[in-house]
């Protein structure tokens, strides 16, 4: 399997020390996962995405890349291939105008759900698929689900968390009903999904981790945010509780964030407005392995 990391900031901040300094950085994790890496991440209004089919581990250029890049928003992904070989075009982050996805998991049986899937995505989206990995006709399944309801394809314009997790939880109930119908088990489907103002993170069969929260912060003092990330405790809100940040990623990293959980089947939505809010399995989910019950933000 592959190693997801995602961070959404409200200031432009640097990666580097999740993706190459900290206590299991992903290149740290990247040991076991050679088969490529990408950085994506938004400058001016677009999105851009570096990769390489070369291991991460001790690599000059991604340590170049994540020692100079600057943005609100990142998602960076090392890859194990699964289903799809080793090369270019099967390296995650896969991007569709403002959308960048990454995935950790598999769709099981996708010679099976493969024509069910394709069946949602219109001819202009599904020749855009130029690799051979589930995970590229799993992103432009759930774009074109965007699409069917009335969220542009392309994510421009697309700034509601809510409507935006409405249809994302739409299309996850449709792919388990899918599965089910095709006697394949259900898919492991951890994903980043963001057009550099909303983003969404789901878990489904593997671990993932979040932290809004610092234990420390060494940019304290001259960070411009506003001052909410070393709370002791978080108070909920209905309409999503407001944070200054997100990191989403595989695995805990470092010792300066609070991590915690996400919940198998749930899935993580940050708004424009940096709005956090969570949302549990959707009727036809089915677990992928055992997992604790689910909890609510703290």
């Amino acid at each position: 399997m592959c190693r997801l990391f995602g961070f959404r900031s409200a200031v432009v901040s640097r990666a580097h020390r999740s993706l190459v300094e900290a206590e299991n950085a992903l290149e740290e994790q990247a040991r076991h996962h050679q088969d490529g890496w990408g950085i994506g991440y938004f400058h001016g209004g677009d999105a851009y995405v570096l990769k390489s089919q070369e291991g991460a581990a001790g690599n000059d250029s991604f340590r170049r890349a994540s020692a100079r890049l600057a943005s609100q928003t990142f998602v960076v992904h090392v890859r194990r291939a699964t289903v799809g070989g080793v090369g270019p075009y099967n390296i995650h982050p896969f991007r569709h105008g403002r959308w960048l996805f990454a995935h950790n998991g598999t769709l099981h049986g996708f010679d099976k759900l493969r024509d069910r899937l394709h069946a949602h995505i219109p001819a202009p989206l599904r020749d855009r698929v130029l690799g051979t990995t589930d995970t590229e006709t799993f992103f432009f399944y759930l774009l074109a689900r965007l699409q069917e309801a009335g969220l542009a394809s392309s994510g421009s314009g697309v700034s509601c968390g809510r409507r935006l997790g409405d249809a994302l939880q739409e299309a996850m109930d449709d792919l388990y009903r899918a599965t089910v119908a095709a006697d394949v088990p259900p898919p492991i489907a951890n994903f980043i999904l963001t057009n550099g103002s909303v983003f969404v993170a789901n878990r489904s069969g593997r671990e993932l981790f979040m932290a809004t929260q610092k234990h420390r912060c060494g940019d304290f003092a001259t960070c411009p945010a506003e001052k909410i990330c070393m709370l002791p405790t978080r108070t909920p809100d209905p309409d999503g509780e407001r944070v200054n940040h997100l990191l989403v990623a595989s695995e805990r990293i470092g010792d300066e964030d609070r991590w915690e959980a996400v919940p198998e089947g749930h899935m993580v939505v940050l708004s424009e407005d940096f709005r956090l809010s969570m949302r549990g399995p959707t009727p036809a989910w089915r677990p992928v392995e055992s997992a604790p019950p689910p909890v609510e933000l703290r």
